[in-house]
């Protein structure tokens, strides 16, 4: 699903794709300021620093919280000292696609869970980083597996909760930045009960009030 927007949505030091003259390299933001340039890593091939003449057409993409970011643009100068260095012209045009089935919603709301192996129960509670009607993304403190099925509960505001919600495991990532909660979990809801569909519903129907009702 295409979205309207006047701005990128870079993050300072995120890796991105760049095609140069049919060359493909990895690269990270290094810096950007809407409507006039963006700054990134010079490409190099092997020790060497890739040579970038201005006015090069380049080509950029990339993927942000399930989102696809593509644009077409060129040089302005490269910098090849002891730090290399790309700029390039801000993109009058760029292309922004929804790759996720449900929009997914920022929270910070406590949430604990726990799954079965056996006779053996495992406990253990978190946040819920973002929700939607399709999952949820958790932060936690105890690592998990693809092959556990949760058991999650919690309470949303507006008035709704999960309740013993089950949900599978899809994506696993550690993040080393924090200590009390290293593990994060992309959780898909299986056989949403009643109860738990209207509670995300009205969560959701809240949130996009709240963001309809800020102002532009």
């Amino acid at each position: 699903m295409a979205i309207k927007t006047d701005e990128i949505p870079f993050v300072m030091g995120q890796k991105v794709t760049a095609t140069i003259r049919g060359e493909v390299f990895t690269v990270c933001i290094r810096g950007w300021l809407k409507g006039q340039y963006v700054i990134t890593d010079l490409p190099r091939i092997g020790a060497e620093a890739y040579r970038v003449a201005p006015q090069t057409g380049v080509k950029i993409h990339f993927i942000k919280d399930g989102l696809f970011v593509n644009f077409k643009s060129s040089a302005s100068y490269a910098l090849a000292q002891a730090i290399s260095l790309l700029v390039i012209e801000y993109p009058r045009t760029f292309d922004l696609h929804n790759l996720r089935r449900f929009e997914r919603f920022h929270t910070n709301i406590p949430v604990t869970f726990f799954f079965e192996e056996g006779d053996k129960k495992f406990e253990d509670s978190g946040i819920i980083r973002d929700i939607s009607s399709g999952g949820a993304l958790l932060s936690h403190r105890k690592q998990v597996s693809k092959q556990n099925l949760l058991n999650v509960m919690a309470e949303l505001p507006g008035g709704g909760s999960l309740n013993l919600q089950k949900a599978t495991v899809r994506n696993l990532r550690k993040n080393p930045k924090s200590s009390s909660a290293p593990f994060v979990t992309g959780i898909k809801w299986q056989d949403l009960l009643p109860e738990s569909e209207g509670s995300i519903s009205k969560f959701i129907t809240l949130r996009s009030m709240e963001h309809r009702e800020l102002p532009r």
